[in-house]
């Protein structure tokens, strides 16, 4: 018996390979399995495996459209400074943090930030104004896996190398996959109006593959942990 396949051999191996067929989306269907057991994970485990942070140096913050943010430091001072943990912020309360007449000034020692979303793409500021001479942010962030990724060849190594997850998830990968593959299939055997019975039988299969894909999930999500996305 082969070791060590490719998330499409996983696949082929719980729902047969004439998925890669009658999903003509599949590979869309697979990104989108690994950014959901992705937002059912930890941040703390996701930081485990992240790569590195995005380094601030200015007060025009940085970019994070497409990525779910996991942790956002600023150093208190140009010298000898200590990490300090920023505080998220919505929209409004955030002016407040910026206003040096509020009650609600944040200062070196309680940083804060803010996702701002009014232009086409998110960016996240920090306040204090990050400064390149020691006072220096950093955004651990989770990149989601785009449309335009193949990730059809990928394996646990890869998932693990490339994709800042742990290697040990590509199982629940492969059946969220199968279930996200198998129910396009129902959807367009439904408009077609093909075989009822066997439409039963892979409903039936979808089930059984999610109770395994949730018992699989329950490895890594602790049971008081509610999924969360960006």
């Amino acid at each position: 018996m082969a070791q060590g396949g490719t998330i499409t051999h996983r696949i082929t191996d719980l729902i047969g390979e004439q998925h890669s067929t009658d999903a003509v989306y599949s590979t869309d269907l697979i990104n989108a399995a690994i950014n959901e057991v992705a937002d059912m994970l930890p941040k703390e485990l996701l930081m485990k495996y992240s790569s590195s942070p995005t380094a601030v140096t200015s007060g025009t913050g940085a970019s994070i459209e497409g990525k779910k943010v996991l942790k956002v430091i600023r150093v208190d001072a140009n010298s000898g400074g200590i990490e300090r943990e920023c505080k998220e912020l919505g929209r409004t309360e955030y002016a407040q943090a910026r206003d040096s007449g509020s009650i609600h000034y944040a200062t070196v020692f309680s940083p804060v930030y803010n996702i701002d979303s009014m232009n086409t793409a998110s960016n996240l500021d920090i306040f204090p104004d990050c400064n390149g001479s020691g006072q220096e942010g950093n955004i651990w962030t989770f990149s989601y896996i785009p449309d335009t990724e193949d990730t059809v060849a990928m394996t646990a190594a890869l998932l693990s190398s490339s994709y800042f997850l742990p290697s040990e998830l590509i199982h629940a990968i492969a059946l969220k996959s199968s279930v996200n593959i198998l129910k396009a299939y129902i959807s367009n055997q439904i408009q077609d109006e093909e075989d009822s019975e066997m439409l039963q039988m892979i409903q039936a299969q979808v089930q059984l593959l999610e109770k395994d894909y949730g018992t699989e999930m329950q490895r890594f999500v602790p049971q008081t942990e509610k999924p969360q996305g960006e």
